[in-house]
């Protein structure tokens, strides 16, 4: 990709604790390649939980673009401070996971590429999920994975693919389904569930995809729904994880939807974009809002665009 130039002038809003400080050991060479680019921009930083949220709504005006460094969770903060503005939101993903950001064909570990995907300004307009008053671009999980989140939070001294898979483990040995009300389209479920992850994006955990179909701007949630699975079964299909191929595991099944309610007499452990519901809540109403948002993207690169 050739250097590219821009005439936008960019607010970068920096998470300094996501992927454990990455973020600041980036700063020099993300401000040596702006500058090579001859690129207009201002680094704002977070100081604490939802602070990015607060940052866009203070700081956005004389600025056409928002710009996420770190991980998922700050792409999160920040679309909750953007419902109102009709401005783009570009991403230079140094977090821990950085899932979303590999939903847009970002290159994870190439600044390079992402300033210029940045740069280059290919927007498209992209759902946004909406749960209980808060929004999410990527992702909601639901019981196992809301818990193997929660465990993860609770490993700051890994991160990448290991802290997911320590975190998978850990729930695998520990969590039980739970009793849940579901409806969505036509269906009344109460039952014990296992899993449910309802996806804009279809990466989650690292790389993992529960929604592998999913589509960013078709107005419509997948949702992998799993009702019961043996720990044995687990094992089997776990690479099916990483491969797209979940959905031919008869165990998870696969649903589109436009908005669902999840209630439980119980506390339900679920997170938004990897970041943990907080407090945590008995019911859910989650819909979706099409083509809600502007992203920058490396759009050229997903063939399902293309369709």
């Amino acid at each position: 990709m050739n250097k590219a130039k821009s005439n936008h002038r960019y607010l970068l809003i920096v998470n300094p604790e996501a992927g454990h400080r990455s973020t600041m050991k980036a700063l020099p060479e993300i401000e040596d390649l702006l500058r090579a680019r001859k690129a207009d921009y201002e680094f704002h930083f977070t100081e604490k939980r939802d602070h990015a949220t607060e940052l866009v709504k203070e700081m956005e005006a004389g600025f056409d673009v928002i710009v996420s460094v770190g991980g998922d969770g700050t792409i999160n903060e920040i679309v909750n401070g953007m419902p109102d503005l009709n401005k783009p939101l570009g991403i230079l993903p140094i977090g821990t996971g950085n899932d979303f950001a590999r939903s847009c064909s970002y290159k994870i570990g190439d600044l390079e590429a992402a300033v210029d995907t940045l740069l280059a300004h290919d927007v498209k307009k992209l759902d946004v999920g909406e749960v209980n008053g808060r929004r999410f671009i990527n992702v909601m999980g639901l019981g196992f994975e809301g818990r193997a989140n929660d465990i993860g939070i609770m490993l700051p001294f890994l991160h990448g693919t290991p802290k997911y898979l320590i975190a998978i483990g850990g729930t695998y040995l520990t969590y039980r389904r739970m009793p849940l009300k579901v409806k969505f389209n036509d269906l009344e479920l109460n039952e014990k569930v296992f899993l449910i992850s309802i996806g804009n994006g279809w990466n989650v955990g690292g790389g993992l995809k529960l929604t592998p179909n999913a589509k960013l701007d078709d107005g419509l949630f997948d949702v992998c729904y799993t009702q019961n699975i043996s720990r044995w079964r687990i094992l089997q299909v776990f690479a099916k994880l990483y491969d797209g191929t979940i959905g031919e595991v008869p165990e998870m099944e696969m649903h589109q939807t436009k908005e669902l309610t999840i209630e439980s007499d119980l506390p339900i452990p679920a997170h938004i974009d990897g970041e943990a519901f907080d407090p945590v809540q008995n019911e859910f109403k989650v819909r979706i809002i099409p083509q809600a948002q502007e992203i920058i993207g490396n759009w050229s690169a997903d063939t399902r665009f293309n369709s």
